[in-house]
């Protein structure tokens, strides 16, 4: 009997992902509930879930419920629906912030609804969860918190199990003053009125690293950011020591102590070469810097092929011959000739077989048939595996028929194939590359 499993807030961005990935994962049914009506009949038609649009409803015989909402109404929807969840069955939280949705949970949960708190550390772009740190707080559960637990393991995320007040000191620091700093490096620019085209022209590795960052933040989600600022009970105390920090660097600045300056500075290094191994911070700031140039070398080898590029913030697909490669941006020639130039930044290079894949959706699929003569004890299977190994990764090749008759000398059997491929190659090159590989087989085509 397969797990019912409800999302409450299953039209956000962080729900939709639940949905697909559950899907993808096992054999679950799964039932939204979400004000948005339209989405979230729209989402039940493409996504093949159950939708309501009355959240006590969505949960009364669920085995797991699911509270994917913001940070802010999180503890009133947890009051909601946790009384009307049924006897062993799990309630899960997935908020940023952790003390005031617990709290809900442990005040109006019944003592068998079972409880644990989850924080995935990643955001809805991440496709999969291998290598993903996922924050685990056993608020109150017996059955269920292994199960979550091994499962989230076995697809290989990264598990931190910890309490909800821990969490929320940590999040203090890795959201609150990660995103406090952004957005305070983002007033400067806007007050400054620096012009960031202009500005990197000038660019250190540094700058060109810490930029993305700071834009991810300001331009993503403002409300979410805000909440996460305004919820976490330990962010203000972070606020007012980066404040107290930021002016007591100041002073020594406008007084050009230099010397105080490199004090502060290595007081700090220590404190960071003292609680985590610099060799790793080192290498991480290493990888972060070379990245892009990594990414750009891959590029300028595949200047003349067929490529498929995704933008990361549209989700678009562009398909085209790779034409140029520069320092920000890329050319590709997309079909009638015509040349689109994207920003280096914003694109992510498919991998062979996704662009495949792409391709065939977009355009189309064709087909061509081989038809060799080859030994009667040769495997038709392994001509097969031969043929498809050799054409370009994701062509695909099936073998439509064995044959041995009159036509055919003794000793001998015709095997028949079919590759698929999309409807945008060059047929002719590889109907020659196809009966190239088999004619090495030492085969005979008819």
């Amino acid at each position: 009997m397969s797990l019912k499993i409800s999302i409450i807030g299953g039209c956000g961005a962080m729900g939709k992902w639940l949905i697909n990935y559950l899907k993808s994962k096992g054999d679950f049914e799964i039932t939204v509930s979400d004000p948005d009506e339209i989405e979230g009949s729209r989402i039940a038609r493409t996504l093949g879930v159950n939708y309501v649009n009355d959240n006590k409803r969505a949960v009364e015989n669920s085995d797991i419920v699911i509270v994917s909402v913001p940070v802010e109404v999180a503890p009133e929807v947890i009051a909601e629906v946790s009384p009307y969840m049924k006897e062993g069955s799990l309630l899960i939280d997935i908020t940023s912030v952790k003390t005031e949705a617990v709290s809900s949970m442990l005040k109006n949960a019944p003592p068998t609804i079972e409880l644990i708190s989850v924080h995935p550390m990643f955001g809805p772009r991440i496709k999969d969860i291998k290598g993903q740190v996922v924050v685990v707080i056993p608020v109150r559960s017996e059955k269920w918190f292994e199960k979550i637990k091994s499962f989230l393991e076995k697809e290989g995320a990264e598990v931190v199990v910890t309490t909800c007040e821990e969490h929320d000191k940590m999040m203090s620091i890795v959201q609150g003053l990660t995103h406090f700093s952004s957005m305070v490096f983002a007033s400067v620019i806007r007050e400054l009125n620096v012009d960031l085209k202009q500005s990197r022209k000038f660019s250190t590795p540094i700058y060109n690293a810490f930029l993305p960052i700071v834009y991810r933040v300001v331009c993503q989600n403002p409300e979410l950011y805000a909440q996460l600022q305004v919820h976490n009970p330990h962010v203000l105390r972070v606020q007012e020591e980066f404040i107290s920090q930021a002016i007591r660097l100041n002073e020594e600045t406008r007084k050009k102590n230099v010397k105080e300056i490199v004090r502060q500075i290595a007081e700090s290094c220590k404190h960071f070469m003292a609680t985590e191994s610099s060799t790793v911070l080192l290498s991480i700031s290493d990888r972060m810097v070379s990245t892009l140039q990594r990414e750009r070398n891959v590029l300028e080898r595949l200047i003349g092929r067929k490529i498929c590029l995704e933008n990361v913030q549209t989700g678009k697909i562009h398909i085209g011959v790779l034409k140029s490669v520069s320092a920000n941006t890329i050319e590709i020639e997309e079909s009638k000739k015509k040349i689109v130039t994207l920003s280096l930044f914003n694109v992510t290079l498919l991998d062979e077989k996704a662009t495949m894949e792409v391709r065939r959706s977009v355009f189309g699929e064709s087909n061509l048939d081989f038809s060799v003569i080859l030994p009667i004890d040769f495997d038709p299977e392994l001509c097969r595996e031969i043929v498809e190994k050799l054409l370009p990764e994701a062509f695909k090749v099936e073998v439509l028929e064995t044959y041995v008759g009159k036509q055919i000398p003794d000793g001998f059997k015709s095997i028949t194939i079919r590759v698929h491929f999309p409807k945008d190659e060059d047929s002719k090159s590889i109907y020659v590359k196809a009966e190239s590989i088999l004619r090495r087989m030492g085969g005979k085509l008819r």
